[in-house]
């Protein structure tokens, strides 16, 4: 009875009206940032993930453990596959279809340069593989923190002989990418302005450039809404779920993890305003709200029928 009769005071008002200010401003100056200054990833993000949700984080990477990229032949059929998925969204012209070929051979070999170079430090990754795998599915492990720190220690020490070689093999492959869209002329991309997109065999369905794309998008949408306090509650439950899987990325208490208390604290305080309705105070929420409540009175006021 006492909560359904408990009302908020005007400073309350005054500051959940703030909060719902401040997060919002947050949300859209994040999302505008991405969007200007371009280039925005994912990937280091997702894959310094720790804990118990590491492996799901980490397998929104495509190839995350390079063993597709690190191989000539399968790379060499990626390639492949992507210059025939492009050939038959454009509908290449024979002359097209020869000058992709031209651009993949000028890739590859690209790429062999890449190979032959690092083979000691490739050869040295892969044999690798299998003393990290069973580290990984050692359940002793997790249970004691030495043993976890050593594990965590090995594979940092095992990615980083690939890290700069996977680097390398993403900027010929994202420079292939683009020369084989641009082969592409304003009349075969089409009012939809369509795009061939690389992806690697078993990719996820939601992939870190799925999630790259949605992410800038999403902060502005959910800004703009707290702002003007419209649909709050489901712009607050929305923002404070991804907030809420940015600090699983991060597990608190699993060695290695970096603290994430402002993710937290942000996400207590958008769940607050989703379930307190925050956007009938200065918002244009108090529009359906008055609506919904006005009729509410009239249906109180009307005699029943006898």
């Amino acid at each position: 009875m006492l909560l359904r009769n408990a009302r908020l005071t005007v400073p309350a008002i005054l500051a959940l009206v703030l909060l719902r200010l401040v997060i919002g401003w947050h949300f859209f100056m994040e999302g505008t940032d991405k969007v200007k200054n371009g280039g925005f990833s994912s990937v280091g993000f997702l894959s310094s993930a720790k804990g118990p949700f590491a492996k799901k984080f980490q397998s929104m990477i495509p190839d995350f453990d390079g063993e597709i990229r690190l191989d000539e032949s399968q790379m060499k059929s990626v390639y492949e596959g992507f210059v025939a998925q492009a050939g038959e969204l454009y509908k290449f012209t024979e002359e097209q279809k020869s000058e992709a070929e031209s651009v993949t051979d000028k890739f590859r070999k690209k790429l062999k340069a890449i190979y032959r170079e690092s083979k000691a430090a490739i050869d040295e990754y892969k044999n690798g593989t299998d003393r990290v795998a069973q580290l990984q599915n050692d359940p002793m492990r997790d249970k004691v923190a030495g043993m976890s720190r050593q594990r965590d220690d090995i594979e940092s020490k095992w990615r980083a002989l690939a890290r700069p070689i996977l680097s390398d093999i993403d900027k010929i492959t994202a420079d292939f990418e683009s020369e084989i869209n641009l082969l592409a002329t304003d009349a075969q991309r089409g009012k939809d302005n369509l795009s061939a997109s690389l992806k690697y065999p078993n990719a996820p369905p939601i992939d870190v450039k799925l999630i790259d794309k949605i992410i800038p998008i999403f902060d502005m949408s959910v800004g703009i809404l707290l702002i003007v306090g419209l649909l709050t509650p489901i712009a607050g439950i929305a923002a404070g779920l991804f907030l809420a899987s940015v600090v699983l990325t991060q597990f608190p208490g699993s060695h290695g993890s970096v603290p994430t208390y402002y993710q937290a604290i942000e996400m207590a305080g958008c769940f607050f305003l989703a379930f307190a309705d925050a956007g009938r105070y200065a918002g244009l929420d108090f529009l359906p709200w008055s609506f919904w409540n006005r009729n509410r009175k009239d249906l109180v006021k009307r005699p029943r029928d006898v």
